[in-house]
């Protein structure tokens, strides 16, 4: 059984019972989201997100699916790595605007994720160089046309859009 649901006022989360689940698979699973500080149920949502997401795309087959999936798969064990460093993470937002003061004054390295849009305002290169860990999962990146957005790509993993301000 996967509880989906810890905050019983979301409509859109109830608990539900999947028949047939691999018990290894299952296991697994339950040791990520302990791992990192998250619900199984969160965890069973991204993932079933990002393989509908894939899935989804009009004329998109199965195996095709499958094998992006994959892929984003590594990109997710990846972050899971990442979260035994010591980056802070900001995730699963509508927008952020957030500024290279607050950025800095964190003193560690940041991993945006999950965002649909991401605002840079004030930020240089050497700001991201050093205090920009990863942006995944963001739908469109903003920022000053003073950046190099060549450099700004290698920190990015599925985005989509990158605009200049």
């Amino acid at each position: 059984m996967f509880d989906m649901s810890n905050n019983q006022q979301d409509e859109n989360k109830k608990t539900i019972t999947i028949r047939g689940v691999n018990k290894d698979l299952y296991e697994r699973m339950v040791n990520i989201a302990r791992n990192s500080g998250k619900t199984v149920g969160e965890v069973m949502n991204q993932a079933m997100m990002t393989f509908l997401g894939i899935a989804g795309k009009v004329g998109e087959k199965i195996d095709e699916a499958t094998q992006k999936t994959i892929s984003v798969g590594k990109a997710f064990i990846e972050g899971y790595n990442e979260a035994g460093k010591n980056i802070f993470i900001v995730s699963d937002l509508e927008e952020l605007r957030i500024t290279k003061n607050e950025i800095v004054s964190l003193g560690k390295p940041v991993s945006f994720r999950n965002i649909k849009r991401l605002i840079l305002d004030d930020i240089d290169q050497q700001t991201i160089d050093t205090y920009i860990d990863s942006i995944i999962s963001v739908d469109e990146v903003v920022v000053p046309s003073t950046i190099n957005k060549l450099l700004l790509l290698q920190k990015c993993k599925f985005v989509k859009k990158i605009t200049v301000l």
